[in-house]
């Protein structure tokens, strides 16, 4: 949100409970446990596909940490008669900041608490009291998407762009969306977007790797993967990613120094593990 002395404090931002996911681009194992799907399957979709499944951003700096894990707790702004906000019904106040806050708060909370019907109703009521505020559209597309309601996620991640064109976690969202459709050239250009707004973005390099290797620009690619892993050395899934690409250009030694990571990182990822005893034997040196 760009600053504003006169708004009220406010968590605008849709910042679900769970772990804090790293600076990564790909969901966290958590997640896709409480989709209940089978981890190795999911990942490894997302990395043929380059479209990690479920959202993959809440916040606007990677380095943010997430709320403990566990829903939040419904502490929701109060109307001066002591009954919770309601979107329909927002509690009465002579200042529009200070209901489209109200209004965003509860969705948030809404939607850490899984209520994407309740959430979205509250960012679309706080619509009507902030509608230059790019984080009310930002938060719509997050839920959309988790909706499956595409084409409607990526008209709200290009309002919020509209109003913030520096949004990064916008421009990845957006990215990962365009990059699901098929539109891979555009989502190159959102996912370059989100790194030029903040070039330490992991969790984009890592998705522009995606992107440029299903191009088949694979020099670039390796680039925006070895970047991901420079920038969060803890980062299995780039790690995994990278290993890929080793294998695919020709690289086993550097491939398997990679799965190996990644084994170490996540020792389950059982096609990390399928995919090193693939490799072929390394040569034995010659001792003369």
């Amino acid at each position: 949100m760009k600053p504003n002395p006169g708004k009220p404090p406010r968590s605008n931002r849709a910042t679900p409970g769970g772990r804090a996911s790293p600076p990564s681009s790909g969901p966290t194992a958590e997640r896709l446990r409480r989709w209940g799907l089978p981890l190795a399957a999911l990942l490894l979709l997302g990395v043929l596909t380059g479209v990690w499944p479920g959202p993959d951003l809440f916040r606007r700096r990677p380095p943010t940490a997430h709320a403990a894990a566990g829903p939040a707790p419904p502490t929701v702004a109060p109307s001066p008669t002591g009954s919770p906000a309601n979107p329909a019904n927002p509690p009465p106040s002579s200042d529009p900041a200070e209901l489209g806050a109200a209004l965003i708060n509860r969705g948030n909370e809404q939607l850490a608490r899984g209520d994407l019907a309740g959430a979205l109703a509250s960012y679309r009521a706080a619509e009507k009291f902030l509608p230059e505020d790019e984080d009310v559209f930002y938060n719509q597309g997050i839920v959309l998407s988790r909706l499956g309601r595409t084409n409607e996620a990526i008209a709200a991640y290009e309002a919020a762009l509209k109003l913030f064109p520096d949004h990064a976690e916008a421009h990845n969202n957006l990215g990962n969306l365009l990059l699901r459709a098929g539109r891979r050239t555009e989502a190159v250009e959102h996912f370059r977007a989100a790194i030029a707004a903040l070039p330490e973005y992991a969790i984009a390099h890592n998705n522009l790797g995606n992107a440029l290797r299903l191009a088949g620009q694979t020099n670039e690619a390796l680039e925006h993967f070895t970047r991901a892993v420079e920038l969060n050395p803890g980062y299995w899934e780039a790690r995994f990613n990278l290993a890929t690409l080793y294998r695919e250009t020709g690289r086993p030694a550097e491939a398997a120094r990679e799965y190996r990571e990644v084994l170490r990182l996540q020792p389950d990822f059982t096609p990390a593990r399928a995919a090193l005893e693939s490799l072929p034997p390394l040569p034995v040196p010659v001792r003369d």
